[in-house]
């Protein structure tokens, strides 16, 4: 996000690529305000019942996603 909101500040606003840049640094902000609002409501999560795991890459065959957050109880995931 940084380095999209250097480069905007930089390209001048005729710049044909100035959109794009534009669209994708309001996407990554939008996306970065959207987990910080869910870490802020998951301080209200037990920790003693609960696990909770933050920007957790997993492989799937050939594949690798990622999670940004995830919540493990022995409600759901048994010990």
């Amino acid at each position: 996000m940084q380095k999209l909101d250097a480069l905007v500040r930089r390209l001048p606003e005729n710049h044909p690529k100035r959109p794009l840049v534009e669209k994708d640094l309001a996407k990554r902000l939008a996306g970065y305000r959207g987990e910080k609002a869910v870490d802020y409501h998951l301080t209200e999560v037990s920790k003693k019942q609960s696990l909770i795991l933050h920007d957790l890459r997993l492989k799937a065959r050939t594949h690798y996603f990622q999670l940004d957050t995830i919540i493990l109880t022995q409600s759901f995931i048994p010990h």
